[in-house]
């Protein structure tokens, strides 16, 4: 996928999301995925669906994806992490930089660049995915909440105070496979 269908596919679903969601609606769970959180979109009635198999297929593989990179990050595994993510993935860190990879040693530096300040030890992150919704048969959107109610200890005696995230996924299906392809950090209150 190029560079530009994925910032205007981004664009659209986030516009679409927190346009037109109900929040008060939402539901979330401390720790693991969200047994409401997915959602297939039928594309031939723009609205949701719970029967057609088509639009479901492809939640699984993606929710497995998102899971698997969530227990590597709070392993604090680089190299695991580059692993599920598309050779160009694009990421939109917390402070809104965009960091686009040219080859998987990319994403490894960016990772391990990140986690070098940290304290391993100490560091536990809890996630819930939020929300999935395939898009089409091969794109999954992927919502995970990712919260330090301990905070962050690093290196040395700084600390960085608890607060959480929100991870936004675009999870794709290329010939390798379901990969991640697109990724947006934002910060946000504790939930």
């Amino acid at each position: 996928m190029n560079r530009l269908f994925l910032c205007t596919l981004l664009s659209i679903l986030l516009f679409r999301y927190f346009g037109y969601s109900d929040w008060s609606k939402r539901t979330s769970r401390p720790i693991g995925s969200n047994g409401y959180a997915e959602r297939s979109l039928d594309l031939q009635t723009d609205g949701l669906s719970t029967t057609n198999p088509v639009s479901k297929r492809p939640v699984r593989p993606a929710r497995e994806l998102i899971e698997r990179w969530c227990t590597a990050y709070g392993d604090l595994n680089e190299k695991e992490l580059a692993a599920l993510e598309s050779p160009d993935v694009e990421i939109v860190d917390r402070f809104g930089d965009l960091h686009v990879a040219k080859q998987q040693t990319d994403e490894e530096r960016f990772w391990a660049e990140g986690f070098e300040m940290i304290r391993r030890e100490d560091f536990h992150p809890v996630w819930t995915i939020e929300e999935i919704r395939s898009t089409r048969p091969d794109v999954v959107i992927v919502h995970a909440d990712i919260s330090y109610s301990g905070g962050i200890p690093l290196k040395g005696s700084d600390f960085i105070p608890a607060f959480s995230e929100i991870h936004t996924f675009i999870v794709s299906r290329d010939n390798a496979g379901w990969r991640i392809a697109g990724h947006d950090i934002t910060k946000r209150a504790l939930q």
